[in-house]
This record gives structure tokens, sequence and C-alpha cells, in this order.
């Protein structure tokens, strides 16, 4: 729970600071890393050094104001997978904004954990805490009771559905809510 709601305020503040998605394919760099990456073309090796000197000074100010964010691929994945099941923008802040930007190998497409917790909702209905800090409901009866330490598998399925199985009950449908 507390991992999950780490990366949705981290997901909060970098949605805070980033851009609105244009209607176009490119992607301008910000301009603190342009000026970072514009010291190569200095021919002169003292204003090379200087300027990269200003330009890591800029970028580390930056980052301690928390207007530049700076994550890994693994720190993205891990986002990623915390927040399967909720609908997002497609800012492309986490990959996934453009289906062209060849970035799906990291998409996450399926959720594996266990029940933490279950209990019965309206309509037979159950809602799962799971190992992983989610919490998701069924929307559908089950024919057997959820328990804890049970496996769960959630998959996406179509039109933003979610489609698995908790224990032994198969082809449960899902929706996230925590």
């Amino acid at each position: 729970m507390v991992g999950a709601l780490r990366h949705m305020v981290i997901l909060a503040a970098a949605l805070a600071v980033a851009a609105p998605a244009s209607a176009e394919k490119t992607h301008e760099r910000p301009e603190l890393f342009r000026n970072l990456l514009n010291c190569r073309a200095i021919a002169d090796n003292a204003a090379r050094l200087a300027c990269y000197d200003q330009s890591a000074g800029a970028l580390e100010q930056a980052e301690a104001k928390k207007d530049l964010v700076v994550v890994d691929r693994k720190e993205i994945r891990e986002t990623r997978k915390s927040l399967f099941g909720f609908t997002l923008p497609k800012i492309g802040l986490f990959g996934g904004g453009d289906k062209d930007d060849g970035d799906d190998k990291d998409a996450v497409t399926e959720l594996q954990s266990s029940v933490q917790a279950a209990r019965m909702i309206s309509g037979g209905n159950w809602s799962l805490s799971l190992a992983d800090g989610g919490t998701w409901e069924t929307m559908s009866a089950l024919g057997d009771a959820p328990r804890s330490g049970d496996k769960v598998r959630i998959k996406k399925a179509s039109l933003g559905s979610y489609l698995g199985q908790v224990g032994i009950n198969r082809g449960v449908r899902f929706r996230r809510v925590e």
C-alpha cells in the first residue's frame, strides 16, 4: 500500500511538472538538457569544461528544486507495474504515450500476486487486497471464496477490462480500485 502510494505521489509530482501532451510526434528535449549537449560543440577545452560545469550545476539545482525529475528504466518499470489497472493520461511520461515510440517492451499487460486479505462486498463480489499493495474488486461472483495466500493473475482484456483468476476461480472480471 505504501509503495503504491509512493509511486502515485511520484507520478503526481511528475505530472505537475510535465508539459501537456502535444499532437506532434516529435518530443523536444528540455532546455537544461539541450544546453548540456550543446557543450560538446565547443572546440576550446577550457570553455567546453566551463560549459559542462555550468550545465551540470544547473541540472543539479533543478533536481534539488524538483523542477527536474530523473528516473531510470528500472524505476519506470516498477512504477508502471504498480499502476497496472489504473487509467492514466497518455502523456508519454512513463512510455506508452505514442504507439510508435518503440517502448512497448516495458508495457505491463499482466499482474501476478497473491491475496493478502479478502472481503465480500455487494452482489457476491469480492474486494481483494494484494501482496503488492493494490486493491482489486471482482465484477463477477466467485464459485469459491478467495483466501489469504491464494494466487492471483490479472491480464488486460479487451476494451479496457481485466480478466484473470484468483485461487481456483478462472474467468474472473476485475477492476482496480486502489
